[in-house]
């Protein structure tokens, strides 16, 4: 099984003064090493935690952006992690979600990522914005608790 992840739990899961750092990579092991599944990464993820854990107006110790790279290719490459490319489907689906659910443009991007995972067999979401993914029926939603 896979579990499809969020930028803020990737975002929590590599800042360590991140208030839900340790909870992410709580998750994080005991999704791959305890349960055997795969973490569900989308490009769209690594980009904008490229740009997330690098924003000095985000964090006090923001990453180098060098470090930020060395750290998605790491997550990138592992072996707990199912590479989730989106395909020429996603980009239908993802309109049809947006016009079916009246979602206007703020929701793009979480709208796009839905359907990514749901075009890879994606059932399962983990993030710290449940109420972005909560209109689709086809995710449900793994919650970390806080620190």
């Amino acid at each position: 099984m896979i579990l499809g992840i969020d930028t803020d739990i990737l975002t929590a899961w590599a800042m360590q003064g991140h208030p839900r750092h340790i909870s992410a990579r709580r998750l994080f092991h005991a999704e791959t090493r305890n349960r055997g599944n795969l973490l569900g990464l989308a490009p769209q993820v690594v980009h904008e935690f490229l740009h997330v854990a690098t924003d000095p107006r985000r964090f006090e110790k923001p990453l180098a952006f060098q470090d930020a790279i060395r750290v998605a290719t790491r997550l990138w490459e592992g072996k707990e992690v199912a590479r989730l490319i989106p395909t020429p489907d996603v980009l239908p689906r993802t309109l049809d979600l947006m016009a079916t659910f009246d979602l206007g443009r703020k929701r793009i991007l979480d709208t796009a990522l839905a359907a990514t995972f749901e075009a890879a067999g994606v059932r399962r979401i983990a993030t710290l914005n449940p109420g972005d993914f909560t209109i689709f029926p086809f995710l449900e939603i793994v919650k970390i608790p806080a620190a």
